[in-house]
């Protein structure tokens, strides 16, 4: 929808005399006192095309304009020289404070609009806000046209010149992106720069500007390097790096390979290095862990009167919690743990795991053995699929949440009709042999 305003042209007298008149005088004549309306096309969203490497669900940014968003408008008469204006956007209305514009009525003045958030307007010139680099905002020039007294400002059918790197990773986390061969929006030339930026509450964060084929970039989170990668020719992008007006995303999440490349086993030594890794995340405050790979690999553990197999994960969370008494209290109830392609829980693979705070199942449909026995910490634990196998008994579930004054069980809907004696009992806040739950959700 187009906004229209009124905006006063507060026009310059000028008093032709023989003696002071010259050339340009007597081509160009003073506007007269009137009114120029100033029209604004709808704000150009950037969106996400398929050609995208999407995280979770696509995030298409600013889609239109938001209160207190601005256009910086500069003109250059012949007459009157450099000239400035800041239109303020202001519910559905543009504002373009007390600053005037004036030019010669048979002139054509030199008009540039331009959207750039991070900028402001200084001396009649375009200027970093402080704090401010290039590349962390959108520098968007619009089209302009003078038709009568009407000045037209579109955003419509922009080309913009550059890109947009979405990084996804956790919520609200302050991150340090170093980046090599990226011309940032607004800029002029290529620069090797490190941008501290904020996620917002979805975990993004967004870069503009353009990579060029090689150019690298590198998230960290503290002490954690949570994501390098090299804008290299390859099926995911654009063969010559970014493509302009495309908008990317790059998965900086905090994942980690509970298949370690591929292998079915994983060594004492692998599993030491997964606890320091896991480790150094919480210590730099990232609490939320994804560990991917349908069948994570496993290790058998043989103790003074048995011995089973669990998963490398299973047995790192374990180590983590005070090798299973609750005496390293650094780390009690601090992890949420995400395993999105994991359809089983073996056999004891959560027992006593006091690290964990919440766990997330999304594809879980059996459990085994004293799967969650004594997890004391254990706030939530979500299922996103029906759970259909396993073996029932009053240790899967004993003592979980205890420390912590219980735990929020939620089930897949579909939970609630299964023909199996996994039948949940929301009324009485029960799931198999007696367990309690603070409560149980069904979604």
């Amino acid at each position: 929808m187009r906004k229209i305003f009124q905006y006063i042209l507060m026009a310059v007298a000028v008093v032709a005399t023989a003696s002071c008149s010259n050339e340009l005088d007597e081509a160009l004549q003073p506007v007269g006192n009137g009114t120029l309306q100033f029209v604004v096309s709808d704000f150009p969203a950037f969106g996400e095309g398929p050609e995208t490497r999407v995280i979770g669900t696509q995030d298409e940014g600013k889609t239109a304009w938001a209160n207190g968003d601005q256009i910086l408008v500069l003109l250059y008469s012949q007459k009157y020289g450099n000239q400035a204006v800041t239109l303020t956007y202001n519910a559905d209305t543009w504002e373009p404070g007390k600053d005037t514009l004036s030019y010669l009525e048979n002139e054509t003045p030199t008009i540039t609009a331009v959207y750039a958030p991070g900028c402001k307007i200084s001396e009649n010139n375009i200027v970093l806000n402080d704090n401010q680099v290039y590349g962390m905002s959108e520098y968007i020039h619009a089209t302009t046209k003078i038709e009568g007294n009407t000045l037209r400002i579109s955003f419509e059918g922009v080309d913009r010149n550059y890109s947009r790197l979405r990084i996804a990773t956790m919520p609200e986390a302050t991150l340090t992106v170093t980046t090599t061969g990226f011309t940032p929006a607004g800029a002029t030339s290529e620069a090797t720069a490190a941008y501290t930026l904020t996620t917002d509450n979805n975990g993004n964060a967004f870069l503009y500007g353009v990579f060029s084929e090689g150019a690298t970039v590198s998230v960290n989170h503290g002490d954690v390097v949570l994501k390098d990668y090299a804008f290299t020719a390859d099926a995911e992008k654009h063969p010559n790096g970014t493509e302009q007006g495309k908008s990317y995303a790059l998965d900086a999440r905090p994942i980690i390979d509970g298949a370690f490349g591929g292998k079915d086993t994983a060594s004492e030594e692998e599993v030491a290095a997964l606890v320091e890794q896991i480790k150094t995340y919480v210590d730099n405050g990232i609490t939320t862990i994804i560990v991917t790979g349908e069948e994570p690999a496993m290790i058998t553990i043989t103790g003074t009167y048995s011995s089973y197999t669990i998963t490398a994960i299973g047995e790192a969370i374990y180590r983590l919690s005070g090798s299973g008494y609750k005496d390293n209290s650094t780390y009690l109830g601090k992890i949420d743990l995400i395993l999105p392609d994991v359809t089983e829980i073996v056999d004891y693979e959560f027992e006593k795991a006091y690290a964990l705070n919440s766990i997330t199942l999304p594809k879980v449909t059996k459990l085994g053995y004293s799967a969650f026995y004594d997890c004391q910490y254990l706030q939530k634990i979500t299922f996103g699929s029906v759970v259909t196998e396993g073996t029932p008994n009053v240790k899967d579930f004993q003592y979980v949440g205890e420390a912590v004054g219980g735990c929020h069980l939620v089930l897949n809907s579909g939970q609630a009709n299964a023909a199996t004696e996994y039948l949940p009992e929301p009324n009485d806040k029960r799931w198999w042999a007696g367990t309690q739950w603070n409560y149980i959700e069904l979604i």
